[in-house]
């Protein structure tokens, strides 16, 4: 079909489809710009912002303040206005990091029957992970199983009861034995899911190390103790320990599950751990925030506000998570869709926000500043609508908390029409489970209407905190419809005269 005959059938398609509010939309303009997001470019974006010049842009440090400028300048060169202190793009707050300088090192210990001790060294990632919020150091002690490393008095709990670590390493896993999290109770538990938590209880009784059983992958979301060194294990390191105890992990933790009862012993086995780290307390971080200022002179005191999250894990001393699929695809599919919203010149009545958010990777901290601090008030916000990890796969999903799940059916209308991906859509009242992970969360949490887009049915391997996870993570094909999804319903919902939520 020629290109003259496919726009028209787009144009009568448009004329037929999209609501009253929208009739005096310029349609070609609409087409025009609609079909300028491409691929090409979001990949080209990708390969930028996943560069080793951004060195895994972990919050706080020069390269992530070098790509949240890289940022802004996009939407200065856009004409997107600044939304952030002082007239500039950026929303400032303190956030002290850490830096890891070198891999570091994991040894266990084993004794011979000559009274000579092997020392049996492991390999990074494989094996462990440096701790990406360790304090620097070596140690040498033996280790003591404390399964959650959790200590809630209130729910007659101790992982710490009869168990001396003081001057010891804690080997611990995530999470806590309360397993339902649908159960109303297991709001009682949700503190003690926290990493932060895990590691200041672990110093709390005196540990000088922590090996999390946290699937060996960066974890900069965890509390920096200067006195402890931490590490995250693998399988190896970990069945090496249980090694003739004649107990295992996954056996123990089964048992505390059912039982409620902490299993914790010392070991017996002794580990030398090693930390190349230095701490910049002075840190600070940003989100970029810019926005299209509505036009109704009644209407654009409301926004619309879409973000996700720049920063990503850093690098551990030569392990680089440049941070491709979490979350390059998300913020890259924001930037797609800004730059179609403000090329095109299509008048908005309502304002729209792009919030860049900083400090997630390290415990949420940009979407938390945000909430405390807004740019525009939470009465006057349509919704917050997240974009984590949206970039591989085929299909689309939408989800709504039940405060505003009628604006679902704008971007059901807009796939139906112009995509045509496959959709979940989800309006199951926006309730979420467990420890909060996300920054959708945190806005929800603080009682906003909150949405989420994502991806479904994912092709590509994904390399969670891992070297793994770089431009070629993602389908750019997936990030060019979602950055048009967002495109089409952005101006019916900015330009609709009454919301239906």
């Amino acid at each position: 079909m020629r290109f003259a005959s496919l726009l028209l059938v787009l144009t009568l398609g448009i004329s037929t489809a999209v609501p009253s509010d929208a009739q005096s939309t310029d349609e070609l303009l609409l087409l025009k710009h609609f079909h300028s997001i491409s691929s090409e470019e979001i990949a080209g974006w990708m390969a930028e912002i996943c560069s080793p010049k951004y060195n895994g842009r972990l919050a706080g440090t020069p390269e992530y303040i070098a790509s949240a400028e890289w940022m802004a300048g996009k939407f200065s060169e856009w004409g997107i206005k600044p939304a952030g202190d002082n007239g500039s793009y950026f929303q400032w707050f303190d956030h002290p990091y850490t830096v890891v300088n070198e891999i570091g090192s994991l040894q266990l210990h084993l004794p011979q029957k000559d009274g000579s001790v092997i020392k049996k060294g492991y390999s990074a990632p494989a094996d462990f992970y440096p701790g990406m919020n360790s304090g620097n150091g070596e140690v040498t002690a033996e280790v003591v199983w404390v399964g959650y490393g959790t200590t809630a008095p209130e729910l007659n709990y101790d992982d710490y009861k009869n168990v001396d670590v003081k001057g010891k390493i804690v080997l611990m896993n995530r999470d806590v034995p309360f397993k339902d999290v649908r159960d109303p109770e297991y709001a009682k538990w949700v503190r003690y899911c926290y990493h932060q938590y895990k590691a200041e209880n672990a110093a709390k009784h005196g540990a000088i190390g922590m090996l999390y059983i946290d699937g060996n992958s960066a974890n900069p979301n965890i509390s920096y103790i200067e006195s402890m060194v931490v590490t995250g294990i693998g399988p190896e390191p970990l069945a090496d320990i249980f090694a003739g105890l004649g107990k295992d992990n996954k056996t123990l933790l089964d048992q505390v599950d059912k039982t409620f009862k902490p299993a914790s012993f010392a070991t017996g086995k002794t580990v030398t751990m090693k930390a190349n780290t230095t701490r910049h307390p002075e840190g600070k971080t940003c989100n970029v925030v810019g926005m299209i200022e509505g036009s109704d002179p009644m209407l654009k005191d409301e926004v619309i506000i879409i973000g996700g999250h720049l920063d990503a894990v850093g690098n551990a001393g030569g392990l680089l998570v440049a941070g491709g699929f979490d979350n390059a695809s998300g913020v890259i599919d924001i930037m797609a869709a800004a730059k179609a919203l403000a090329a095109s010149g299509i008048k908005l009545k309502r304002t729209v926000l792009f919030l860049l958010i900083g400090g997630e990777e390290v415990g949420l901290l940009g979407s938390k500043f945000y909430t405390k601090n807004p740019i525009f008030p939470k009465e006057k916000t349509v919704t917050y609508i997240n974009l984590d990890m949206v970039g591989n796969g085929t299909g689309l999903g939408v989800s709504a908390s039940e405060t505003c799940k009628g604006l679902t059916e704008y971007f059901k209308k807009a796939n139906s029409t112009y995509i045509h991906r496959p959709m979940r859509v989800s309006t199951s009242g926006g309730m979420f489970y467990g420890r909060p992970r996300s920054d959708g969360l945190v806005f929800l949490a603080d009682g906003y209407r909150t949405m989420n887009i994502s991806t479904t049915d994912g092709v590509k391997p994904v390399y969670y905190h891992l070297p793994g996870d770089d431009e070629t993570a993602v389908t750019p094909e997936i990030m060019e419809d979602v950055a048009k999804l967002i495109y089409l319903s952005f101006i019916e919902m900015a330009n609709a005269d009454t919301l239906t939520y």
